[in-house]
């Protein structure tokens, strides 16, 4: 098969019915010369991201895949990373080859007539654990109550992205001493603050503190962190920059489907990561094919991780009945061809924003 047609579609979808706060979200949709289409999706969120990442598509990976064969996918994914790797090796040429490489394993996953966690080696698990991923409010009333409508929910455990150590403290405390915890941070921090504070954080018990410090490099050669496992990695570009915070205080790496340039590079880093004794928790702020990916990779997976869902609402779930915008126990893997679901094309139109 050869890969005919390259389309992304840019998406603006309403948290609620007319509201001005909305979702902006870009897929892709390839079209292969059998006739198959897959979909694939970037890091996106902002309106200014959408715009960068769909000229990305069209004018910088696009040319490089067009008229190729789609089994050389993954060759095809390595030659574009060299051809661009002078500027930068991770970044939003990175985040646009993401978006292509997932289409063209969709594709082949229908072609073949297996699910993705088939192509990767087979599903060692059919259910998901679901951490309920708020939003940042920097307000201890308005998170203990999110956190409150989670908990009602049932979710597997829950993760705050706030940076106010007394905000976090509020949120353990209504998320309770048993239910794993994550405080996202966001690179708010110095190291040095969080040293100074370090009783406070232990006392937390979290599951992992996620990007607590700005640089991320100082946790490298800086002081350790006893009794606290850091996570990182979603903003890394390939498997190689993972592996480099494979080691204490780090224990968590976060490998991002869209920042890390697609399914092809996704299970390098899974496979390189494994062996070296830290645990994979992937990063997913995804309601699109992202999401559906990372769903797979997280069946196929040796050890169990959670899917973080993000706030959302059924409306905004292009598949219908997916499980990607709700909070719930639990999110159950696709078995269908590729990715499992294609999006609504009434969807698509409803909240085509170009």
């Amino acid at each position: 098969m050869i890969i005919d047609r390259i389309e992304p579609i840019a998406l603006r979808i309403p948290r609620s019915p007319g509201a001005a706060d909305a979702l902006h979200l870009l897929l892709c949709k390839v079209t292969a010369s059998s006739g198959l289409v897959g979909y694939g999706e970037c890091l996106c969120l902002r309106p200014v991201m959408q715009k960068s990442l769909l000229a990305a598509i069209i004018d910088v990976i696009a040319p490089l895949f067009l008229g190729k064969a789609l089994d050389q996918r993954e060759r095809l994914n390595v030659e574009a990373r060299v051809r661009f790797a002078s500027f930068g090796r991770a970044g939003t040429n990175i985040n646009a080859l993401a978006a292509v490489d997932m289409a063209l394993w969709d594709i082949a996953g229908k072609a073949a007539g297996q699910s993705l966690s088939d192509l990767l080696g087979g599903a060692v698990r059919t259910r998901v654990p679901v951490m309920a991923s708020l939003d940042r409010y920097n307000d201890a009333a308005k998170v203990t109550a999110r956190i409150a409508d989670a908990l009602a929910a049932k979710v597997a455990a829950v993760k705050v992205h706030e940076f106010d150590l007394d905000v976090i403290e509020a949120a353990r405390k209504v998320v309770g001493p048993t239910l794993p915890f994550v405080a996202d941070c966001n690179n708010a921090h110095t190291l040095a603050y969080v040293s100074a504070s370090l009783a406070r954080w232990q006392a937390l018990d979290l599951l992992w503190l996620e990007d607590p410090v700005w640089p991320p490099e100082a946790l490298l050669a800086g002081p350790s962190l006893p009794r606290i496992t850091v996570g990182l990695g979603a903003d890394l570009g390939s498997a190689e920059q993972l592996a480099v915070y494979a080691k204490p205080p780090v224990g968590v790496l976060q490998p991002d489907i869209c920042m890390i340039g697609g399914v092809s590079e996704n299970q390098r880093a899974v496979a390189l990561l494994e062996p070296r004794g830290v645990s994979i928790a992937p990063h997913t702020p995804f309601i699109g094919p992202a999401g559906l990916a990372t769903l797979h990779f997280l069946a196929t997976m040796k050890q169990p991780a959670y899917y973080a869902v993000i706030e959302a609402a059924p409306h905004m779930d292009m598949y219908g009945n997916s499980g990607l915008t709700l909070w719930q126990p639990e999110l159950t893997v696709p078995t269908a061809p590729g990715l499992g679901f294609d999006p609504d094309p009434t969807f698509l139109e409803r909240y085509c924003a170009v």
